[in-house]
Parts: structure tokens; sequence; C-alpha cells
């Protein structure tokens, strides 16, 4: 049986910001239907993709499996210095807005994912 995974990254954490690439590399190759959003503190790792982080978060783009990025948390929650749009952009990472400016679940609810937060 496979299931409907999204994977909210919240954490600045790397243990768990890694943990969470992982989980969603091994299970989407193992045929689960696996997204991952950066939401909070967790947009900054757009900054720090590098070393073993860096080689997971392309494998993840690769597969198409980072759905996106809250778009009040990559503006930096109104600081500049925490501003992440440009690295977005220039990634192609779309910046989700479909709640008042932050990324909404519900479409990933309603298509039938289960929410896991790290």
């Amino acid at each position: 049986m496979t299931r409907k995974l999204l994977f909210i990254v919240f954490t600045t954490d790397s243990c768990r910001r890694n943990h969470a690439f992982m989980y969603a590399v091994d299970l989407a190759r193992h045929g689960h239907q696996v997204r991952l959003l950066l939401e909070g503190e967790g947009v900054q790792c757009l900054r720090e993709r590098e070393g073993r982080f860096g080689e997971l978060f392309e494998e993840a783009r690769g597969l198409g499996l980072i759905a996106g990025a809250c778009q009040a948390a990559s503006g930096g929650c109104k600081n500049p210095e925490r501003d992440v749009t440009g690295i977005a952009a220039g990634l192609e990472l779309p910046l989700l807005a479909t709640m008042n400016g932050h990324a909404g679940i519900e479409s990933f609810v309603r298509e039938g994912y289960e929410v896991v937060l790290f």
C-alpha cells in the first residue's frame, strides 16, 4: 500500500532537516508520493545547500519532491536579513501563499496527503 505524505520542514536543526529530506527521498524511491514544504525557519535551509544537505536537497529537487516554500517565511517575516525569496526564485521553487500570504496545506489534505511536521 502506497502512502501520500507531506513533510513540513519548520526546523533549522540540521539533523532533523536532513532526516526529513532523507525520509522523503527514500519513501519516494519506494513508490510513495511525498512532498516537502519549507515553512517558517525551515526556509533558511535555502542558504545552506552545501555538503551532505546540498546533496539531499538536489536529490529531492531532482525527484520533484519540493512543493515549495512559504512566501511569508521566505520574505523573512518582515526581517530583510532573513529574506530568501531571491534564492527560491533562482532555484525555481514556488512560493506558496494560498493562506493570506502563507503556505496553506488544505489542497494537500484534500488530495489525501498525511501531514508530518519536522
